[in-house]
């Protein structure tokens, strides 16, 4: 049986159907029979590994597009749930991670250490 990829050694494909199943490079390694540095510089500088495995994580990705749809409205409504009807540090969390999200990170560098008295005062309330 030959290899599925012509540019890759047998190891190079078994280390990334491991990639794909979310195992660390260490694990990888040890499975494939080489270093956790040759792994890493798989993942890293071999452009046909790197190729590949973006070719993989894509066609991941499309096959679940609907469901992963679906689950982004669902998160949404969790934080809006979590904003409006949590208590204060919860709401002040999901009010964080939403701003993050939206790449708002210098607003919420200089709001930090506001939320942070925020949240000890509600804390302190109790």
């Amino acid at each position: 049986m030959g290899r599925a990829h012509k540019n890759l050694s047998g190891k190079q494909e078994m280390a990334l159907g491991l990639v794909m199943c979310g195992m660390n490079d260490g694990d990888i390694a040890k499975r494939a029979g080489v270093s956790r540095q040759t792994v890493n510089t798989w993942r890293n500088h071999d452009e046909d590994f790197r190729a590949l495995l973006a070719n993989h994580r894509k066609a991941l990705r499309d096959r679940h597009q609907d469901e992963l749809s679906g689950l982004v409205s669902e998160a949404i409504g969790v934080m809006r749930e979590a904003i409006q009807e949590g208590d204060m540090p919860s709401r002040l969390w999901a009010v964080h991670a939403v701003l993050r999200m939206l790449g708002l990170q210098a607003a919420l560098s200089t709001e930090s250490s506001h939320l942070a008295k925020i949240s000890s005062m509600s804390s302190s309330e109790k």
